[in-house]
């Protein structure tokens, strides 16, 4: 009886060399990132501020974003042993990375509405849609060894995969528009720097993620090539790190822009109290 080979085990590396450092880069920018947005948020806390939801968010949301990159680069090092293991740890990272950028979003939602009821409950029901189709794909997609190929594979499952994607699209849409509704009436008057601000840091966020989730969807269906394909969203998670992590540095501008418009309305004060003053005081010059 011929003796076959044993089955190898040990993975086969799919990308070329410079694919692999533009992977790695890309991954270690996002994680870059989530450290500082983490050390950031550390010294806010410590610094006497307040526990807030969005600091809690935004803190958890960089924890995720570490795992996830770092478990995304690993992926291509798993054998035959821990391949379904690490998939399945890589969907959970993924998918609370995404639900928590959602979540995220949602907030500078509610926030732009004035803590408005209604859209509290639209919030709160937008969110848990998500979720639903973050854990309907957690149980339905699974990794699986290619022995052909020797890599780790992972089979994605259609119907979840349209549906969290969709449902990233609706949590867009829904910020967006609530961000537009709300600023629209500073968009037809004259803007005044914290107004600027303000527009900057909830409408133009929303319109630059809607249109990069409408651009993912477009490239997932469309494209072949499985790095340009994973180059792209390993771009999508370090725009995600980016705005979340620019909320401190929003923060900073927003607050200098309210002490200027705050100075300007009390010089303007200033100047409308000194002119009463030196009308009335001519005033009593030409009386009798």
């Amino acid at each position: 009886m011929a003796d076959f080979p044993p089955a190898q085990t040990e993975p086969m590396f799919m990308f070329t060399y410079p694919q692999a450092i533009a992977f790695a880069l890309v991954s270690g920018l996002t994680i870059e990132i989530a450290c500082s947005g983490l050390l950031s948020a550390t010294c806010q806390f410590f610094d006497g501020a307040k526990l807030t939801y969005a600091l809690v968010i935004t803190a958890v949301f960089n924890v995720s974003a570490v795992l996830f990159s770092s478990v995304a680069v690993s992926l291509s090092l798993l054998g035959a042993d821990n391949c379904v293991t690490g998939q399945l740890l890589c969907t959970v990272c993924s998918q609370v990375f995404y639900v928590m950028f959602d979540v995220f979003m949602l907030l500078k939602a509610y926030a732009v509405s004035g803590l408005d009821p209604k859209i509290y409950v639209c919030c709160i029901a937008v969110a848990a849609y998500r979720v639903s189709w973050g854990i309907a794909d957690i149980v339905r997609s699974h990794g699986y060894w290619d022995a052909e190929f020797r890599s780790c594979s992972y089979a994605q499952d259609p119907i979840t995969g349209i549906g969290y994607n969709s449902a990233d699209i609706v949590v867009d849409a829904f910020s967006t528009i609530v961000a537009l509704a709300f600023n629209w009436k500073h968009l037809k008057t004259s803007l005044s720097q914290l107004r600027r601000v303000l527009i900057q840091e909830n409408l133009l966020r929303s319109v630059i993620i809607l249109t990069l989730n409408s651009f993912e969807i477009y490239a997932a269906l469309n494209w072949t090539d499985q790095f340009n394909i994973s180059m792209a969203f390993l771009a999508q998670n370090y725009i995600y790190a980016r705005c979340v992590n620019a909320e401190s540095l929003i923060k900073s501008i927003r607050k200098n822009s309210s002490h200027q418009t705050s100075g300007v309305e009390s010089r303007k004060g200033s100047e409308s109290h000194h002119t009463k003053n030196q009308t009335l005081s001519n005033g009593a010059k030409g009386r009798p």
